[in-house]
């Protein structure tokens, strides 16, 4: 801990008014880390038998930590930290200069979320949106939910690790959400890992668990994703979410806040978990149905234009097909009736967390965005510097080249 943390932890908390050294008699640290370290509760996911004479089954897993949506909302929005928030988006514009003959003209600039058209758009519906308070007269913001989430392995030699999921706010200019001591981020939930014990007891329940294995765990991992959003996006959300929560801001005022989500940052493995596809399947994007076949094709004005007509939809009524078949009729998860019906778009039968509670009109392929640092920094750019380094190795020795690159 920091000087400047110390000093903060004094003045600000144990010196503020509301706070009470009586609350520290009998304080354990080693118990209160234990406290932290104990689960907040269980994920149940129904696991299908393999026979139409056994019913599915469900099981607990245990291990989730995680917090509600609507309690990080309050609270960011009480924070000091508030009252750099944007309330109402904006779009932003530069004006060229004249160039010889031709004139000053206006150029849009896409910089911060609130510049975006998507929450200029959400917070232009709000304004509509219904209230549970016919004689409201608040002021209608939206809080602008942006997700990330990314496995962690915690050290280079041993098989711990975590899988948090973040929380920040596109009303927050980007500069200040960067910056390690703001405070911007904030931990939503730790999904639990699939244990290897609840493997042996499905093994044990599943009727053919020594040919189906990999394609069982398989959904059970997906099915494991979908419940903790389920759990995530609970009725108080969903009430928030259609007639907004009333919150005291930093600044004083009293503001309707409608939450909506808008991007969810996360690398490729965790998309197709997120968008419920197969991992690189026939359409391997999450976003669109571009076949794997036609990915060379990537930039291209054709590709372009298939992106935007084929966007990715999710089969709601091909997949409660696909799941009657499997928990009620004993069909294989990967067995031909399901094929036929989910894999041409690379589909799976698990349903939907982020359909099946905000409605089935939520643009699931729109909030899954471009992962910069996984599908960039560390995919194409790092293979093409890798390969340049190589060049430059193999066109002088003794890595003369190189040398002369890391001096530049």
């Amino acid at each position: 801990m920091s000087h400047a943390e110390v000093t903060h932890l004094v003045n600000d908390v144990m010196l503020h008014p509301d706070f009470r050294l009586a609350d520290l008699k009998k304080f354990d640290a080693q118990q209160e880390n234990w406290k932290a370290d104990t689960a907040d509760g269980y994920i149940d996911i129904e696991v299908p038998s393999g026979s139409k004479h056994i019913p599915s089954r469900t099981f607990s897993i245990p291990g989730l930590h995680y917090r509600k949506i609507t309690t990080m909302i309050k609270e960011a929005y009480e924070s000091p930290l508030a009252l750099k928030f944007h309330y109402t988006p904006f779009k932003l514009y530069r004006r060229c200069p004249a160039n010889g003959s031709e004139a000053k003209k206006d150029e849009r600039v896409y910089s911060e979320m609130y510049n975006t058209d998507a929450l200029v758009d959400e917070h232009d519906k709000v304004q509509r949106a219904p209230t549970n308070d016919l004689n409201c007269k608040r002021e209608k913001v939206v809080a602008a939910l942006m997700f990330w989430s990314d496995a962690t392995h915690l050290m280079l030699f041993g098989t711990a690790k975590m899988w948090p999921i973040y929380l920040h706010f596109g009303e927050l200019s980007k500069y200040i959400r960067a910056q390690p001591n703001s405070g911007a981020t904030t931990h939503l939930a730790y999904i639990p890992p699939f244990p290897d014990s609840l493997q042996d007891q499905i093994g044990a329940f599943h009727e053919k668990w020594g040919t189906q294995k990999k394609e069982i765990i398989t959904h059970c991992r997906r099915e494991l994703m979908q419940a903790v959003w389920r759990l995530l996006l609970d009725d108080n959300f969903l009430h928030a979410y259609t007639y907004g929560v009333v919150i005291c801001c930093a600044d004083g005022v009293e503001r309707r806040v409608y939450p909506r989500i808008l991007t969810y940052s996360a690398d490729y493995p965790e998309k197709i978990l997120l968008a419920t596809i197969r991992d690189q399947g026939l359409c391997p994007c999450p976003r669109c149905l571009v076949s794997k076949s036609k990915t060379d094709k990537v930039g291209l004005v054709a590709d372009m234009k298939t992106r935007v007509e084929r966007a990715r939809k999710y089969l709601t009524h091909a997949v409660n097909e696909a799941r009657e078949a499997i928990y009620t009729l004993g069909i294989p998860i990967g067995g031909v009736t399901v094929e036929r019906l989910l894999k041409p778009t690379s589909s799976v039968p698990t349903k939907n967390a982020f359909i099946e509670r905000l409605g089935p009109n939520f643009n699931l392929s729109q909030m899954l965005v471009v992962n910069f640092m996984h599908e960039f920094e560390l995919g194409v750019w790092k293979t093409l510097f890798t390969h340049l380094i190589r060049i430059l190795y193999a066109a002088a020795p003794g890595g003369r080249l190189v040398a002369e690159l890391d001096e530049r």
